[in-house]
């Protein structure tokens, strides 16, 4: 006969002979009516069933993801202010999921409708920056007598249906609404908001945001639909906040186009001039390149800019794996290299790319295979930019056939060599070398081979652990930053602080930071971590028992006191 083992999830709920007056506190989503024959049914033991649905089916939703699954496009009329949402699906954060089945539309100018919805409040809306969100809304409607239970009781009356749906609203937003360029203000919200879909909180927890509009004088004067807006997932990956970016930015580059052509400007601009912040990979304006006078006005002079053709098969690959590096900071001044590709058809990028290689080159030493002929060019060009002006012609060929909704830029690791993208180089702040330069040296020849510690360093590292259990306190910060400007490289201490984080409970953190410092300077962090995982299992509170260690580990006085004052608190 076999024998079942059985155990409860949620512990023992029923102190041993104590009355059912001491059950303790359990989460009423996952509690549900135990029916059986000639039981009392109330309104609250269906109301608790009902609850219990509601909580499980959330549960399932948020497991799903959150964001928007398809459609709810979002579009705001220049001529009435109407904004209008599109069917479709989303899910919130607290996993209820929301379905539009028809258009919805509202006129912002419409102030007595506006006030009628709102039981009279906002006849008209404040100058400021709202986020648009379509949110789940319930309401009672209809109507059901209740008789009372007793004679002496009256009737009275009830809702009958609780009505689900979705509404659209405005949330107002903290950043305010800044006088600036409305290209250069939503450029700004690009990084403000990034990593952050949540507008610093304001989206609701029951509703999905569809995009951001600007209020001033009595009507709506922008709608992005891009920001803070996000596709559904259920967990983030490493280029998602780069794809958020790249979406928005994408919005935003389009519009500055089109503003620029109806002021008459040309698309010759700096990207500096409208946006701090720019995607991996991304378009950028075909005036502001030029391989045939060998310029380029777009990225900031300190920047390694090249420049290649490539196979229209090729372009989701490259879009890809440049996606998974990180965005562009046009603030810093750290070097950073570009490649600008302009896309051709598999059939014409053999022929060009073959005008644009040169020869074999034989030497006693070495054999070089056929290459594109490197091309450098600058932010001021300085001629001659084409060796011998042999390949003038070939980029004034491609340049005819790529037009501006093709050309795009993709960031590259320092070393672009090793893309085996073959490219015309767009140095800026050098000068033009006379010789074709030296290839760029392995990453054997600079030591970048990694041993066993630096990979493990590349997964776990001080900086990673600071960030999932931060320092409480100024104490804490400041041991913190020790640690780091101290042991960063030191793949053993990082191990063995990250098993004490993992042993020492959350409770301790105002203490924690400036312990582990104490410890790694006086070389007894090993001992230390080792008694801590020889007694997790003990009777004992971690605490009681770091203060009764602390003298042998040389811990302050002071420490040893906080620690169990936190245990006995």
């Amino acid at each position: 006969m076999a024998i079942e083992l059985t155990f409860t999830p949620l512990g023992t709920q029923f102190k041993t002979l104590i009355g059912l007056e001491r059950v303790t506190d359990v989460d009423p989503r996952l509690t549900r009516s135990y029916y059986f024959d000639s039981r009392l049914l109330t309104a609250e033991d269906l109301n608790r069933d009902q609850i219990y649905l509601d909580g499980r089916l959330r549960e399932v939703g948020q497991a799903l993801g959150y964001g928007i699954l398809r459609g709810l496009e979002t579009s705001l009329s220049n001529v009435d202010g109407t904004i209008t949402v599109n069917p479709g699906i989303g899910i919130t954060r607290d996993g209820r999921v929301l379905e539009l089945t028809r258009e919805l539309s509202i006129d912002l100018g419409d102030r007595a409708t506006l006030s009628e919805l709102n039981k009279g409040s906002f006849r008209r809306i404040d100058r400021s920056l709202y986020v648009v969100v379509v949110r789940y809304t319930e309401n009672g409607t209809d109507v059901a007598e209740a008789f009372p239970n007793d004679l002496g009781g009256q009737r009275n009356f009830q809702y009958d249906v609780i009505s689900e749906g979705v509404q659209l609203s405005l949330v107002r937003l903290l950043q305010p609404l800044g006088n600036q360029n409305t290209i250069s203000l939503r450029a700004n919200l690009l990084r403000e908001w990034l990593g952050d879909n949540t507008g610093g909180g304001a989206v609701p927890e029951d509703g999905v945001a569809l995009g951001v509009l600007a209020f001033s004088n009595d009507k709506p004067q922008w709608l992005d639909t891009e920001l803070l807006r996000q596709p559904l997932r259920a967990y983030n990956k490493a280029s998602d906040l780069q794809q958020d970016l790249a979406r928005r930015y994408e919005n935003v580059f389009r519009d500055l186009l089109q503003e620029r052509t109806q002021s008459s400007l040309n698309s010759d601009f700096a990207a500096s001039d409208y946006f701090r912040l720019l995607p991996p990979v991304g378009s950028l304006p075909k005036d502001a390149i030029d391989p045939v006078t060998g310029r380029q006005g777009y990225f900031p002079e300190n920047f390694n800019i090249w420049i290649a053709p490539v196979r229209a098969s090729d372009i989701e690959l490259l879009r890809t794996e440049s996606m998974a590096l990180p965005p562009i900071d046009l603030s810093l001044g750290e070097p950073i290299d570009i490649i600008v590709l302009a896309p051709l058809p598999n059939a014409l990028y053999g022929q060009f790319a073959q005008r644009l290689e040169r020869p074999t080159i034989n030497t006693n030493a070495i054999k070089f295979l056929p290459a594109q002929d490197l091309l450098r060019l600058r932010l001021y060009p300085q001629r001659p930019v084409h060796e011998l002006n042999t390949d003038k012609g070939t980029w004034q060929d491609i340049w005819d056939r790529v037009t501006q909704d093709q050309l795009f830029y993709i960031r590259r690791p320092l070393r672009a060599a090793e893309t085996r993208l073959s490219g015309i180089v767009l140095a800026q702040g050098v000068p033009v070398p006379v010789v074709p330069p030296q290839s760029l040296p392995t990453p054997a020849d600079r030591g970048l081979l990694q041993n066993e510690d630096g990979a493990f360093l590349n997964r776990t590292n001080l900086h990673l652990l600071a960030r999932l259990r931060p320092a409480q306190g100024d104490k804490g910060v400041t041991a913190v930053n020790a640690i780091q400007a101290g042991f960063a490289g030191n793949a053993l201490i990082t191990q063995q602080i990250s098993s004490a984080l993992m042993r020492i409970e959350r409770a301790y953190d105002t203490v924690l930071w400036q312990t582990l410092l104490s410890l790694t300077q006086s070389s007894q962090l090993a001992n230390f971590v080792e008694q801590l995982l020889d007694t997790a299992n003990a009777d004992i509170k971690t605490g009681t028992l770091v203060a009764s260690l602390g003298t042998r580990y040389s811990l302050d006085a002071s420490l040893i006191t906080e620690w169990s004052n936190i245990a006995n608190a």
